[in-house]
């Protein structure tokens, strides 16, 4: 099982980096906040996302984003044939949305603030709206080939 799941990653690892990567600094990100006792300095800063959950809450939100886009990835790539990864495209697709709306708000949060680091955030935001469409595009392409088994 362990060499099916190393192997099933490593064929469909270069197609999906742009997501594996965006699970990573997810999941990277999530961990800093949960494990750093105050990673926003500036709470001014941070004051939209404060308004909706704690910073740890945030980091865990984050976490578990990330274990979950990262769980969906890694079923796509090891059972691509067989009937669990037909909703991967879909969950994958979910989770590169949560990653977007995650950091659309954490650059909304620091758009305003007087920082060097506020147009950082842009980056992770536009990679996790390319995931968006890419896994769309899978969802696409598996409901078109299963309807040509038909």
């Amino acid at each position: 099982m362990f060499i099916r799941v190393v192997t099933g990653i490593a064929e469909h690892f270069d197609v999906c980096f742009p997501e594996w990567l965006g699970a990573g600094i997810l999941i990277w990100w999530g961990g800093n906040l949960v494990l750093t006792p105050v990673s926003w300095t500036n709470p001014g800063a941070w004051s939209l996302m404060l308004s909706m959950l704690s910073e740890d809450n945030w980091g865990l939100v984050c976490v578990a984003a990330g274990c979950l886009w990262a769980t969906a990835l890694t079923v796509n790539g090891t059972f691509a044939d067989t009937a669990y990864s037909r909703f991967s495209p879909n969950v994958r697709g979910l989770c590169a949305l949560l990653s977007a709306a995650i950091w659309f708000l954490a650059f909304m949060s620091v758009l305003t603030a007087e920082s060097s680091g506020r147009g950082i955030y842009i980056l992770p935001l536009a990679m996790s709206v390319w995931c968006v469409f890419n896994a769309w595009r899978d969802v696409g392409r598996a409901r078109s080939s299963r309807d040509a088994g038909r």
